[in-house]
């Protein structure tokens, strides 16, 4: 059987290190992205069967990947989101919402079950 893939977009190198670990120790293949950008270039090259984004970075907001990944579960890991962004219709897209600091426990408990759901995924496609 194929490992499951996952794409993890954080600007917290911290973050990105220990979500990675916990991924890989559960047998995930893991390609990491350090912000929005990067995201998309991975997703225009890779398909996924997982996305983890946090909310916040610099550059643009994890919302801001939608809706690319088509039925490809995404979860959002967020410390905070602005209370203008609450009412986005983006969420709606968001498989998953998380708040920061995340349990390894609580994300691997979510990723599993996600992972458990192939046929609510369609095509898999990341893009």
């Amino acid at each position: 059987m194929n490992a499951h893939r996952a794409l993890v977009v954080d600007d917290d190198m911290v973050a990105l290190l220990v979500i990675r670990h916990m991924l890989e120790s559960e047998g995930i293949e893991v390609t990491q992205a350090a912000n929005v950008g990067a995201a998309r270039a991975q997703l225009a090259a890779t398909d996924f069967d997982l996305i983890i984004i946090d909310y916040l970075m610099p550059d643009e907001t994890g919302l801001d990947l939608l809706p690319p990944v088509g039925g490809t579960p995404l979860i959002l890991l967020s410390g905070v989101i602005e209370h203008d962004d609450t009412s986005d219709p983006r969420l709606d897209e968001v498989t998953a919402r998380l708040t920061k600091p995340v349990s390894t426990d609580e994300l691997r408990s979510v990723v599993h079950a996600l992972l458990a759901r192939p046929a609510e995924r369609g095509s898999g496609s990341g893009r």
